[in-house]
């Protein structure tokens, strides 16, 4: 009877009130002097394979010290559910455990993002946080100038500390700063992706976050009441394609208008972070990983017969064929090359395709799935 209590005790502590989590089964043993040790053990190392699910290899290996460090002490919080599946078996030196645990994966991610892994293992892509000060037509609010810069440094501020908490690089405020200062002087009520892209792209951005206000609104109820809804879209800024788009909506209540609008403003701020860092986890591998749209620049050459010729080339070599002409004049012309492979691939092509033509091209610059050249 005291083999069945033991797991019943430790199972009794681990099931409450986790029905409804994201929970995946692992089978695990451990080994230990006791009975409450041997099934402890079992139960840390199905906790050690959901962590390895979730991480590469290497990301795993580097950082096993950290993680044994970080997991210490929280099976009640990453373990929904435990099955014996047999009784804890005597061995002559100690006891051996076989169980199956339900693990919380939410939770066992939430751990791994606190400590960065999560976009180690991404390969940390640099983010670039810009934003148009405009605020909507029809806002149901009057913003002095100061108030209107309080509002973005609050939701801009919320953002970042989100995006760093979570262990992303993300490009100095200076530099959103002078995107938004841009915005504010032309007459356009929306950005077009291309400048926010272009603008990504001169600070060497990974991926950008661009966000703008699409509703706002504040009403005396016992002090001040506030509702802002912002809207974002994950921008890959090497081919202006827009991964993913995103709304988010915060309503505060607080002791004056002013006041329950700022922290409106933060709380939008942090909550489309979440999102869109859950957009960059679905995203940015795939985007890293090669197997989409390359952008290859030519500076110097505008040549319609020249360009048409250079792009026949490329389209001539294996899995190249979707192969276009984006844009030409100026001196410079911009080819779209849709390919299953790698941007190191398209390179050594367009290496191939000059050299064949008899031009000298030298790389000027190489960002992603972007490549800028110079002929010489």
């Amino acid at each position: 009877m005291r083999r069945i209590s033991v797991l019943t005790c430790l199972v009794s502590i681990l099931t409450l009130l986790a029905t409804t989590v994201w929970a995946d089964p692992f089978k695990a043993t451990g080994r230990g002097k006791s009975e409450e040790a041997a099934v402890g053990k079992a139960v840390d190392n199905a906790i050690d394979q959901a962590v390895q699910q979730l991480l590469d290899d290497a990301s795993y290996k580097k950082n096993q010290k950290k993680i044994e460090k970080a997991l210490k002490g929280k099976q009640r919080k990453l373990v929904v559910k435990v099955q014996q599946e047999d009784e804890p078996e005597f061995t002559g030196a100690g006891y051996e455990a076989h169980i199956s645990a339900h693990i919380n994966m939410a939770a066992v991610e939430q751990l791994l993002n606190s400590l960065g892994l999560v976009q180690q293992a991404m390969g940390n892509p640099r983010i670039m946080i810009l934003y148009n000060p405009k605020l909507p037509q029809g806002g149901r609010v009057a913003l002095s100038r100061s108030d209107l810069g309080a509002f973005f440094d609050n939701s801009y501020g919320a953002m970042v500390n989100v995006f760093v908490e979570r262990g992303f690089e993300v490009i100095d405020k200076k530099s959103a700063e002078a995107f938004a200062i841009q915005v504010a002087d032309t007459h356009d009520i929306d950005v077009d992706v291309d400048k926010a892209a272009a603008y990504g792209l001169k600070y060497h951005a990974d991926l950008i976050v661009y966000y703008q206000t699409a509703g706002i609104g504040a009403e005396t109820e016992e002090g001040g009441a506030a509702g802002v809804f912002l809207r974002a879209q994950l921008i890959n800024p090497t081919t202006s394609r827009i991964l993913s788009s995103k709304d988010v909506e915060s309503r505060i209540q607080s002791g004056s208008l002013q006041e329950a609008l700022y922290l409106a403003a933060k709380d939008a701020g942090a909550k489309i972070s979440q999102v869109m860092i859950e957009s960059i986890k679905r995203n940015w591998e795939k985007e890293r990983a090669g197997g989409g749209t390359f952008i290859v620049v030519l500076e110097g050459v505008d040549d319609a017969e020249q360009v048409s010729s250079f792009r026949d080339r490329l389209r001539s070599y294996p899995d190249m064929d979707n192969t276009r002409d984006r844009e030409s004049g100026g001196g410079v012309t911009t080819i779209e090359v849709k390919f299953s492979g790698t941007a190191d691939e398209v390179k050594s092509a367009v290496l191939k395709a000059s050299k064949e033509m008899g031009w000298k091209l030298k790389l000027v610059r190489s960002e992603g799935s972007r490549s800028t050249w110079k002929r010489l």
